[in-house]
């Protein structure tokens, strides 16, 4: 069996800020619904849901490698304005790498890394 395509699905608290937020952090809308949107980067893909239950939204952790993760934090840090609910940490350097955690609006732990190849 060849597997080829791996989708996850992130709740949201309120569905339009968190496709918006999506959105501003480089991902764009594939396909949408009312209750799904598939938001896309590249070969990157992802489900928002139009749902919510605060213990999955708590406990959900995804890895997001970029690029350049100094620019990506500035990106971050210019957004808390218009997403007061967000919050993020610091970059730091840890055994595994250089990374900083980021909580999206609904609360899913995004953990940044530094890509290296």
């Amino acid at each position: 069996m060849l597997l080829t395509k791996l989708r996850l699905f992130l709740p949201s608290l309120d569905y339009q800020v968190s496709i918006r937020f999506y959105q501003e952090i480089g991902f764009e809308i594939a396909w949408q619904s009312d209750d799904l949107t598939i938001m896309k980067h590249h070969e990157l893909e992802f489900f928002i849901q139009n749902a919510y239950v605060k213990d999955w939204a708590e406990n959900t952790m995804i890895q997001l490698f970029v690029e350049d993760i100094q620019q990506f934090y500035d990106q971050v840090e210019t957004m808390k304005n218009d997403y007061p609910m967000i919050r993020f940490k610091a970059i730091q350097e840890e055994d595994y790498g250089t990374t900083f955690h980021l909580l999206d609006p609904a609360g899913v732990l995004i953990h940044v890394m530094q890509h290296v190849s």
